[in-house]
């Protein structure tokens, strides 16, 4: 996996995924749905990686539940995010 990072970022990121002991389908889920992504060319956005670091695997299998919704729960995912982000926005 290449990244699109600066050099101390992609080797944060390298370090970070190998560490982390993710299976070839979460790889795979980060690579395809974890986004800006070229996926062909098996190149990450380095930013995915070093912001969900503490969880990756959760968020690589958190991925693969979500696509595999239908456009309907799509939405409703999307209007409770951003209900929640609203919420919070007015508590700030």
């Amino acid at each position: 996996m290449k990244f699109n990072g600066s050099k101390k970022q992609n080797v944060w990121a390298e370090k970070i995924i190998g560490t982390a002991n993710l299976t070839d389908d979460q790889i795979d889920n980060l690579l395809r749905w974890a986004g800006p992504t070229m996926y062909a060319q098996g190149i990450m956005d380095v930013g995915i990686i070093i912001d969900n670091r503490n969880n990756l695997a959760g968020y690589a299998d958190s991925l693969s539940s979500f696509y595999k919704l239908t456009p309907d729960e799509k939405h409703a995912v999307a209007v409770e995010a951003a209900d929640t982000i609203r919420q919070y926005a007015k508590e700030v």
